[in-house]
Order: structure tokens, then C-alpha cells, then sequence
């Protein structure tokens, strides 16, 4: 039996923290994460992206299993570092503009990116260890949610709404698997935290890549079954779908939509703030946690106030992650020498 250690987390742990971090990408904007036609075909590309996302992680994974870690060499990690924080404000901002146009228009955007990055700050300083009890929480709401929109909605899916089966030309098709597969960034996040999970952490990884790109495909079966191609003139279809559900007198659920997100955002925000500390220079750990998260908060409001979230091109996205996912994890394996203190501390 696995005993529990100090600044150690369980590998179901790491299940829950990447499965919560990849859901919540989808839980945005369409036009964010996806282009073309909302039809069936979308549904191919997220089937098409999960195997892409796999193996796009298999140089992260064998990084992990031959103890070659691109976070060893403190001037990558401090590279890592800063891709942390880019990425925790590219999640607060896209929640931010959610909150301060759809749910109160009368809001700005700064005073949502502000809140979560002080959130973010007190929970990334507590440690793994807290932020991996709430992520247990966090998945049974996520699964209860997402089970509760598709059976409430089910007296709205209409078959014709499948049809036809490829509306999207070939370059749409391909543009969507790119876009899907370069939200995943979770390969690096689980690079991160391998050294603080007690015992393997790669099944667990590669399970929640599986189980999040499941849920997601059935988020958009419903979405497509309910509303169509009409789908892509909803900024937040997802959103619309839990608006359209009902239960008995209560006609809105969308409550549980908003909450959802509130807890997964908070959750992957948490998350890159703590692997920002973790990997950055040396300087005491209230202070990194502190200097990433207010870095994260003034980018998140560039984002928000100086540059729309919805005319952010896909290549600031997809540049950064082709250069950490999947570059630097190819060089670290060709490189780098075996780090034979980690296979040490591991056998003992």
C-alpha cells in the first residue's frame, strides 16, 4: 500500500487535476476553441484531437519514464515558468469576458481577472495537497453537471439537427483537430507534477486525456442534437444548452453551468499559478506564488481591456504550445543526460 507523504499527492489526483484543467477549456467561447460549422463533423475532429493530443504527449511521457525532466535545467524551467503564467491568464481572461458580458454586462472584465487571481494566489500558496482534495470535489460536480444538462435536454435533440454528416470542408476539419489539440496543455502541467505524485503518474495522465476528451465529445453531440449549426451564433452554446434545460417548475439550470466553471477555473488557475512557483527562480514560496499570480492578473487584463479575448489569433495559442508540448520534450529526451537521482529517490 502506497503510503501518504508530505508534499505528495495520489495519482488519482493528477486524474482529477488534468481532467477538470482540459474540461474547462471547452466551457468558452466556440469561436475560441473551434471555427466553421457547429455540425457533426466537429464531432470527428474531437475524436481525431484526443488521438493527436496523445500523441503529441508521448514525448512528455517518455521524459517522465527516463528521467529526463526539461524543469532540471533552471533556465527552461524558468521559460516553463512564464508559459504557466501566460496560460493561467489566457483562462482568467476568457472567463472574465464570459462574466462581464453575459452574466453581468454592467460588470468590467478586470474585476472578475482580479478576484480569481487573488483566489488563485491564497490556494496556490497553500500547496498541491489542498488544491488536490478540492479537485476531488470538483470532478463529482463537473460529472453530476454534465450528466444532469444531457438528460434535462433530452425532449430537445432532434435527428435532422445531425445532418448532414460532413459540412465542414476538409481545411475547416483539420484547422478544428489543430485548434482542440493545441488546448492541451496539460502534458507539460503533468511534467510539473510528476515529482510531487505518490507513485506513477502516467496512467493517470493519459486517462484523464481520454475521460476529458469523452466528456467534451458528448458536451458537443448535445449541443449539435439541440440547437445545430444555430450553435455557432451562441458566443457560449454550452451555456445556452444549460439554459434550455428544465426541471419540473425550475426552468433555468444554468446555475449549474456557472458553477461549474467558477470551480474548474479556479481549479486550473490555482494549478498554473502553483507549477509558476514551483519552477520559477529562487525566492520564497509566498513570493513566487505572489509575483505569478499578479503577473497572471495584469496579462488577463491586456487580454480582456486592451485586447479583445475574441480577436486573440490562434497562433499566440498554438506557437507556445508546438515550442513547450512538444519542442522542448523532443530535445529534453535527444539532449539531455538521465537524471539518475530522481531513479534513485524513486527505488528507495
Amino acid at each position: 500500500m502506497i503510503q501518504a507523504k508530505k508534499n505528495k499527492v495520489a495519482p488519482v489526483s493528477v486524474f482529477f487535476l488534468l481532467y477538470i484543467s482540459r474540461i474547462v477549456v471547452s466551457l468558452t467561447s466556440a469561436q475560441l476553441v473551434t471555427t466553421g460549422k457547429m455540425k457533426t463533423d466537429i464531432l470527428l475532429s474531437i475524436s481525431v484531437s484526443a488521438l493527436t493530443t496523445l500523441l503529441v504527449a508521448l514525448p512528455a511521457v517518455l521524459c517522465y519514464i527516463k528521467h529526463k525532466n526539461p524543469f532540471d535545467v533552471k533556465w527552461i524551467s524558468a521559460l516553463y515558468s512564464v508559459y504557466f503564467i501566460f496560460l493561467a491568464a489566457v483562462n482568467i481572461s476568457r472567463f472574465s469576458y464570459f462574466a462581464s458580458t453575459t452574466l453581468n454586462p454592467d460588470s468590467q472584465a478586470w474585476v472578475f481577472s482580479a478576484i480569481l487571481a487573488v483566489c488563485a494566489f491564497y490556494a496556490a500558496y497553500l500547496g498541491i495537497e489542498s488544491l488536490a482534495r478540492f479537485s476531488a470535489f470538483g470532478f463529482v460536480l463537473l460529472v453530476l453537471t454534465v450528466i444532469a444538462a444531457v438528460l434535462l435536454n433530452f425532449g430537445n435533440f432532434q435527428l435532422l439537427n445531425y445532418y448532414p454528416l460532413i459540412s465542414n470542408d476538409a481545411q475547416t476539419v483539420a484547422k478544428n483537430i489543430m485548434y482542440m489539440t493545441s488546448s492541451s496543455s496539460e502534458s507539460v502541467i503533468f511534467l510539473c507534477l510528476c515529482k510531487k505524485v505518490n507513485g506513477s503518474a502516467v496512467k493517470p495522465y493519459l486517462w484523464s486525456v481520454a475521460a476529458a476528451f469523452l466528456t467534451i465529445f458528448i458536451l458537443f453531440f448535445t449541443v449539435i442534437g439541440i440547437m445545430g449549426d444555430g450553435a455557432v451564433l451562441n458566443a457560449f452554446p454550452l451555456y445556452t444548452m444549460f439554459q434550455m434545460a428544465e426541471i419540473g417548475m425550475i426552468e433555468r439550470i444554468d446555475v449549474f453551468y456557472i458553477s461549474l466553471w467558477i470551480f474548474g477555473i479556479f481549479i486550473k488557475s490555482v494549478l498554473l499559478i502553483y507549477c509558476s512557483s514551483t519552477v520559477a527562480l529562487k525566492m520564497k514560496s509566498k513570493t513566487k506564488c505572489f509575483v505569478s499570480a499578479l503577473a497572471a492578473f495584469a496579462l488577463s487584463v491586456y487580454f480582456t481591456e486592451f485586447v479583445p479575448v475574441s480577436n486573440v489569433k490562434q497562433l499566440v495559442y498554438i506557437i507556445p504550445f508546438a515550442v513547450f508540448c512538444i519542442v522542448v520534450p523532443i530535445a529534453t529526451l535527444i539532449f539531455k543526460k538521465r537524471n539518475y537521482g530522481d531513479e534513485l529517490v524513486e527505488k528507495f
